[in-house]
């Protein structure tokens, strides 16, 4: 099913749009994966579902969305929510600038979310990787932070590489933590659940200059928490001097700064103030795939 959508007023100059909450249709009860999720307090979670212009916040903090683009469909969870389907040119997913969705804020911060990519090489990624979300919509001076997935075949030889990235405001060259499939482990139309996390309270052994720029990133794929052993310094804050701060861009999902395009199905996007536990995020995964995860990571990562 295809549906047209409004104009993309929250572009350009117009960073400052905020969606109209009281527009947002409540419409359905939550499932039992929603209810595990809320109960692990999240600043913020949307279904995605893709109906209507609008999209509400299931943790009642009123952080709702808006959709803009020209053409959206949908595609379907494991548990069977039905979720959007982006068109990988245009659609995306706008909230307003808020706090809560800034590393700074309480020290640490984690996101959440299921991706179904419907392609390995997008046709709108013209650095060979699409930022499928972030807090990062103009770039300088108000970058956070972006999810991204790599294409098969890049510039850099990453193929299909997940990551979570935290950036200075002026942007440029990011501290990142990698989930590096094995080539050709992933297959399009596969569901994937990705978290990143975020600290500025410790780092890993062997960081460099955390006087100046202390904290770590993380990141798990399907359960799996990536090695950051196996790709020292990358995963510490100090890499390239990052030092978060909490500025006014937007949240977008499905692009990051509109310049690629994530093309397939994101449900489930959940914010926390907190690092989840490992044991948390195998419960995520357990309670929306009926399995625990398995797999292991050290230089590339392998999932069943």
């Amino acid at each position: 099913m295809l549906v047209v959508l409004s104009a993309c007023c929250a572009c350009g100059d117009n960073l400052e749009f905020v969606p109209r909450c009281d527009e947002v249709p409540d419409t359905s009860a939550t499932s039992s994966y929603d209810d595990l999720v809320l109960a692990d307090g999240p600043v913020a979670f949307w279904d995605i579902t893709g109906l209507g212009d609008t999209e509400r916040d299931l943790t009642g903090n009123g952080r709702c969305g808006a959709y803009f683009g020209t053409t959206r469909r949908w595609t379907t969870m494991p548990d069977g929510a039905r979720v959007a389907d982006f068109n990988g040119s245009d659609a995306y997913m706008f909230v307003g600038s808020n706090e809560a969705f800034s590393i700074p804020t309480t020290g640490s911060l984690t996101w959440e979310a299921w991706i179904e990519p419907d392609v390995l090489q997008f046709p709108n990624s013209p650095e060979g990787y699409v930022n499928w979300m972030g807090k990062c919509a103009s770039y300088a001076p108000t970058c956070e932070w972006e999810a991204r997935l790599h294409d098969s075949i890049d510039p850099q030889g990453r193929c299909n590489r997940f990551a979570a990235y935290a950036f200075n405001p002026s942007a440029g060259l990011g501290a990142g933590a990698d989930w590096q499939p094995t080539c050709g482990l992933l297959q399009p139309g596969q569901w994937h659940h990705v978290v990143g996390e975020y600290t500025i309270g410790s780092q890993p052994a062997g960081c460099p200059n955390v006087a100046t720029a202390p904290g770590s990133i993380t990141i798990f794929v399907d359960g799996i928490e990536w090695s950051q052993a196996d790709h020292n310094p990358t995963g510490c804050m100090s890499q390239f001097g990052v030092v978060p701060r909490a500025n006014d861009s937007p949240l977008f999902i499905g692009t990051s700064a509109a310049d690629n395009w994530f093309q397939g199905g994101i449900g489930k996007v959940a914010i926390y103030g907190y690092l989840l536990g490992a044991d948390q995020i195998a419960n995520h995964y357990l309670a929306m795939t009926g399995r625990m995860p398995s797999g292991s990571c050290g230089a590339t990562c392998t999932i069943p």
